[in-house]
Order: C-alpha cells, then sequence, then structure tokens
C-alpha cells in the first residue's frame, strides 16, 4: 500500500504538473468596454460591450441604479437590441434606451458621456 500511494499521486498530479494544454484557460471571457451614458431627466447608466465581432454571440453588462444586469442580444428591426427577463436595452448610433422588457422606459435619450467610448 505504501509503495502505490506515491505512484497514485504521481498520477494524478501529472498532467496538471505538465501543463495540460487542452485545460482552458483560466479567464477565457472577453474584455468588455463601458460606456457611462447621461439619459433625459438626469438619469446615468453604464453598459460594458464586448468587442464588437462577438457582439452578437456575447452578453452585455448594464449597471442601473446600483444593480447590475445580463442582457443578451436579441433580434432587432433596426440598430442593436439586448434583453433579460427584466430589463430590454436598445441602441442605434450612439443613442439607447433603457426599458422593462417589453414594457415601460426606465431611461430615454441616453447618450455616451464625453469621455465614455465604445
Amino acid at each position: 500500500m505504501r509503495a502505490t500511494l506515491p505512484l497514485l499521486l504521481a498520477l494524478l498530479a501529472g498532467p496538471a504538473l505538465a501543463g495540460d494544454a487542452s485545460a482552458p484557460a483560466a479567464d477565457s471571457r472577453p474584455t468588455l468596454s463601458r460606456v457611462d451614458y447621461q439619459c433625459a431627466a438626469g438619469i446615468r447608466l453604464s453598459v460594458a460591450y464586448p468587442p464588437p465581432e462577438l457582439a452578437d454571440a456575447v452578453p452585455i453588462r448594464v449597471i442601473w441604479q446600483g444593480k447590475r444586469y445580463r442582457l443578451v442580444p436579441a433580434a432587432s428591426a433596426s440598430g442593436a437590441r439586448y434583453a433579460s427577463r427584466q430589463l430590454e436595452w436598445c441602441s442605434r448610433g450612439d443613442e439607447g434606451m433603457l426599458s422593462r422588457y417589453r414594457g415601460k422606459a426606465l431611461a430615454r435619450d441616453c447618450r455616451p458621456l464625453a469621455d465614455g467610448s465604445r
């Protein structure tokens, strides 16, 4: 039994010590670019966007009223649309609007702040 324990430990640790190439990277999530928006009625919110080449596949992050929301890409007649069970973010060009999912508008006429970038 004593002889098999070191062998068993060596076999279990082998791939980890050898740098197993098939193991996924520790953090393979794309880097998101944050844009801060100023909306009508003095409302502010932030949206973190994925790189353009991943925009149709990677969710955005919306920070509104101190809470974070994850919205996935959704079908849109024009512009971009992202939705969750609670919220919907629609944008065209530099303007955007936040609303309850298929409901009341929460933040209209949202425009990037001067120091925000997309």
